[in-house]
Order: structure tokens, then C-alpha cells, then sequence
């Protein structure tokens, strides 16, 4: 993920030309690749659904062009624990990027720096954001259902990855670079591409852990902005 000021400044402007959300410099969300039954370890393997998977992270812009991806955990581990222990986690917690905003769903802490969406709106202003940042974030869903009509052999609709989850994790990433290649090169969108949803998104529940610290952060932006 870019770190420089220049580049999280393009990145800003594509997003507000969505729904004129500010300061979004990513979004964030988890999709599930199926694999087989791993001979080692096959509970962990286990997601919501009940099919064995990999979780993967991925934080687009835009323009559904993958600006960090984590393919390494296994199908039962929640969000919230990948998101915690990845890099780009890491870059906004010890604020190497220290201006802008990811967006995730309610399955993320919110922080000053993760905005997730207000459970249970209320007022006018609660429910303008909500659907700005429904808009805004809907992007990383894209990237990931374009991602997989692109390559239908990771998308649940094909079958299963019949390789070992280490092959499969490896998998997940060449055709994110490969996929980002086609963005860079301006290669047209599969045909009937909103016919193509991604089938391993599970939504999750809402995040209730210790960290939301970022409430203050989300509420003045909301009676400021919406």
C-alpha cells in the first residue's frame, strides 16, 4: 500500500468521486476461497458456511486495483484477527500513514483511522453516512468479484482449489498481481461483470471487542459532513 503523500492524495479524489465520502485512502473487507480438506489441521479450515477455505484480506482503491492483499489464514479465523496482525495495520497504528481513512464493514473495530458503519442509525446525519460509506466501500466487494470472474478457478462457482492451502494461498496472490496487471493496462471488465458477485463473501458479525476507539473520530465526521 502506497505510504506517500502524492499518491494517498489520488486515491482520496477517486474515492470522493464515489459519494463524496472524504479522506478515504482504502477499503477493506475478507472474501473465502474454497479449497479442499487439508490432510493437517482440517478444522481451521472450517468458515461459517461449513466448506473448508482461506480467508483473505484485501484493501482496493477506486479503480478496484488491489493495494495489499493477505492470503495466509485459514477459513474459521474472524476478520477482525487478520486485520490486526497485517502490515497495513500496522502502517496506520504506528501512523507511517497518518492522514486519510480506510472503510471497513461493522465485522472491524471502529478506530480513529477505521471507519465502519453506525449500527442501528437514529438521526438523518447516521443514516447519510451510512449509505455514503455503503457507496464508498461497496468498491472492495467489486474488486473481489471481478477479481474472481477474471479467474473463475478461485471463485466458489467454479469448484474448489485442488492444491495444498500453502499452493492456494500462493495462488490468491499471482492472479491479484495479475489482476492489478489488467487494471494497469486498461483491459476491459469481464462481459455481464454485476452478474458476477463474490460468492466467498460471509458477512460477519459485528465486531465487540475492546477497540473502538475511533467512535469520536466517525460522530464528529458525521455532524460535520452529513
Amino acid at each position: 500500500m502506497p505510504t506517500d503523500a502524492a499518491s494517498l492524495e489520488i486515491i482520496k479524489r477517486g474515492f470522493y468521486e464515489i459519494s463524496d465520502f472524504p479522506n478515504v485512502v482504502g477499503a477493506v473487507d475478507g472474501t473465502h476461497i474454497r479449497i479442499k480438506s487439508p490432510p493437517v489441521d482440517e478444522h481451521i479450515f472450517v468458515n461459517r458456511k461449513n466448506f473448508h477455505s482461506i480467508n483473505v484480506q484485501g484493501v482496493c482503491d477506486s479503480n478496484l486495483k488491489f493495494l495489499n492483499i493477505v492470503s495466509q489464514w485459514p477459513g474459521a479465523t474472524h476478520d477482525a484477527f487478520i486485520w490486526s496482525n497485517s502490515t497495513v495495520w500496522e502502517l496506520f497504528e504506528n501512523r507511517t500513514i497518518s492522514d486519510g481513512w480506510l472503510l471497513g464493514d461493522s465485522g472491524y473495530p471502529v478506530r480513529p483511522w477505521l471507519l465502519t458503519p453506525v449500527l442501528n442509525p437514529t438521526t438523518r446525519k447516521q443514516q447519510s453516512y451510512n449509505g455514503a460509506h455503503m457507496r464508498t466501500r461497496n468498491v472492495v466487494e467489486r474488486s473481489f468479484g471481478v477479481l474472481k470472474a477474471r479467474f473463475r478457478c478461485i471463485d466458489t462457482s467454479a469448484g474448489t482449489l485442488l492444491y495444498s492451502a500453502l499452493m492456494c494461498c500462493r495462488i490468491v496472490v499471482a492472479v491479484a498481481v495479475l489482476h492489478n496487471l489488467c487494471i494497469d493496462n486498461r483491459m476491459p471488465l469481464p462481459p455481464d461483470i454485476n452478474d458476477f458477485p463474490d460468492h466467498g463473501h460471509i458477512a460477519g458479525p459485528a465486531y465487540n471487542g475492546p477497540l473502538n476507539d475511533g467512535a469520536i473520530v466517525r460522530e464528529r465526521l458525521i455532524n460535520g459532513r452529513f
